[in-house]
């Protein structure tokens, strides 16, 4: 599809911290638990202004480093810009 681009939307309204968008992504990609390729931040403007939390997956990069630095090409880009990870040939070194 070109000219066009996909994008995640997370309504941060709706995060709770619970970090299952992260169990999840562990559970797909099989890593440990001490692994996380997306990560829940517990923000605050100000102190006082209530805390909310902010999940920062995979940004889906025009230019995605991670593809440059997996040592077995496990990270690639595909045609219609999708960042994906494959599975049989991803050793969890985590350089991505």
């Amino acid at each position: 599809m070109p000219g066009r681009k996909w994008v995640m939307v997370i309504d941060l309204s709706k995060c709770d911290g619970c970090k299952k968008c992260t169990e999840a992504c562990q559970k797909m990609h099989f890593t440990p638990t001490d692994r996380e390729w997306i990560r829940v931040f517990k923000m605050q403007d100000g102190k006082d202004t209530p805390p909310y939390f902010f999940p920062k997956p995979c940004f889906h990069c025009d230019k995605p480093p991670c593809t440059k630095v997996c040592p077995v090409g496990a990270t690639f880009k595909r045609q219609d810009g999708i960042v994906l990870i494959d599975n049989e040939r991803c050793i969890g070194c985590r350089f991505c």
